[in-house]
């Protein structure tokens, strides 16, 4: 595998480095049940993947997102704990990143309380020098502006920053950021559209993302 050599890695977090599809569904199917009084289909409930919560809540019925939104993260909150996991190989990778000394940190469409939460929940703190989450910049993936903002509060140059992540969204703002992009094949719901989208390398496990960038 070539080398790629960079200071820093981004990781998505659904679907990279934790994998909460069931739980993220789950919740999205009960905010449809309690508020709209019906079951989602899996079209709405598999739609806009990786774009923000308000996003896909509106696309199911855009004059009731506050209601749909609350309801969402009553059932995601309860049921995290019992339903999200890390993905086998994921904290030996990320230890293994911290002991070539690579800054890292995680670039998300996920709500801040959210990714806050799984932080804590997977004890990821101690690798995750930033978290950039919805809240946090006035566009999402795949616009440029986390990964820059997260390029920023690390300190690092973001032409040596390489950007690991499941879905086509992660690849399109990693370039257009002017970072390089790591399709994390591990964890993807639509491998041919990831690959598709022209990731720079590819990883098809965990530990391939440190052979790639610890060279």
């Amino acid at each position: 595998m070539p080398r790629l050599r960079v200071t820093a890695v981004l990781f998505d977090l659904d679907g990279t480095l934790i994998d909460s599809y069931d739980l993220i569904a789950a919740a999205f199917r009960e905010a449809c049940r309690t508020v709209l009084g019906r079951e989602p289909t899996e079209a709405e409930v598999t739609s806009r993947w990786g774009e923000p919560l308000p996003v896909r809540l509106a696309a199911v019925d855009p004059t009731r997102v506050p209601e749909l939104a609350a309801a969402y993260t009553a059932a995601y909150e309860r049921d995290h704990d019992r339903m999200a996991v890390v993905f086998p190989g994921v904290r030996e990778m990320l230890a293994a990143l911290a002991a070539h000394g690579l800054k890292m940190g995680i670039v998300t469409s996920k709500r801040r309380r959210s990714t806050e939460l799984a932080i804590a929940r997977f004890g990821l703190a101690p690798y995750i020098a930033a978290a950039v989450s919805a809240e946090d910049t006035s566009a999402p993936k795949p616009a440029a502006e986390p990964v820059l903002e997260a390029a920023r509060r690390l300190g690092a140059d973001v032409a040596a920053i390489g950007v690991v992540g499941d879905g086509a969204y992660d690849v399109q703002a990693a370039r257009a950021a002017g970072a390089r992009s790591i399709a994390a094949l591990w964890g993807t719901r639509d491998r041919e559209a990831l690959l598709a989208s022209g990731p720079d390398y590819v990883a098809e496990r965990p530990e391939d993302v440190v052979a790639l960038v610890s060279g």
